[in-house]
């Protein structure tokens, strides 16, 4: 993979900063949101559906607060606008010019899909790899703690409910579903949900486990890059 074009950490709350990684060349820019607790600056540069992808525009990947090279989290409970505003804090300090192709994985499609919600002007584009419908009706318990408990500081039962009650509109814009044959969901079918007001929604279940752009790369790297090609062309 070539060298990396941007490799920094940037303020994005005072004296808190974020890390940001990006590859490539091209427009719209391809921003990975990795799975919870994932550090995705360095996840997403390992794996072959990122390396690919760099050679058709330029991709993005970043550590939320919290994880990898990034700051902490503040100390208090965080909600998924707190997230959003980290990234497109980060993406404006770095000067990665909109509108972003977001693709996330499992827990980060919650991430881009409220990001596009938030702000439909810098969003031509989504793709969700493997991301269950939120669950209104979890617990602490199922999730393993409270906000505390986990890096990032998120309170994962009011994120559930709200992706699963309260889900912000996304502006009409191509959207694609990845679900994976043996994912986490029961039912795949049940992802439908975030193609919801979509102006071209796709749906496509591919084989392997949750972690899809790994099992399938090439699959998956093809779906993302119809995307692109659709924003492109928008």
């Amino acid at each position: 993979m070539a060298e990396a074009v941007v490799d920094d950490s940037f303020a994005v709350d005072g004296d808190r900063s974020l890390h940001l990684e990006c590859f490539g060349a091209g427009r719209p820019v391809i921003v990975f949101d990795a799975g919870t607790d994932t550090a995705g600056a360095s996840f997403w540069r390992s794996e072959r559906v990122f390396r690919d992808l760099a050679h058709d525009t330029e991709v993005c990947a970043y550590d939320r607060a919290g994880l990898g090279e990034s700051d902490p989290a503040p100390d208090h409970a965080r909600v998924l606008d707190d997230a959003v505003a980290d990234l497109d804090a980060l993406l404006t300090a770095a000067a990665i010019p909109g509108p972003y192709v977001l693709v996330g994985s499992s827990g980060g499609g919650f991430n881009v899909y409220q990001h596009a919600g938030r702000h439909p002007q810098n969003v031509t584009g989504l793709v969700m790899l493997d991301v269950p419908r939120g669950q209104s009706s979890i617990t602490e318990e199922e999730l393993g703690g409270t906000w505390r408990d986990n890096s990032e500081h998120m309170d994962y039962v009011s994120i559930e409910h709200q992706m699963d009650l309260a889900r912000l509109p996304i502006p009409a814009i191509p959207v694609t579903v990845v679900a994976a044959s043996n994912g986490q969901s029961a039912d795949p079918a049940e992802q439908k949900v975030w193609l919801e007001g979509s102006s071209h929604p796709v749906f496509v279940t591919l084989s392997g486990g949750h972690e899809i752009y790994r099992d399938a790369p090439e699959e998956t790297a093809q779906e993302i890059r119809k995307v692109l090609e659709l924003a492109r062309a928008q």
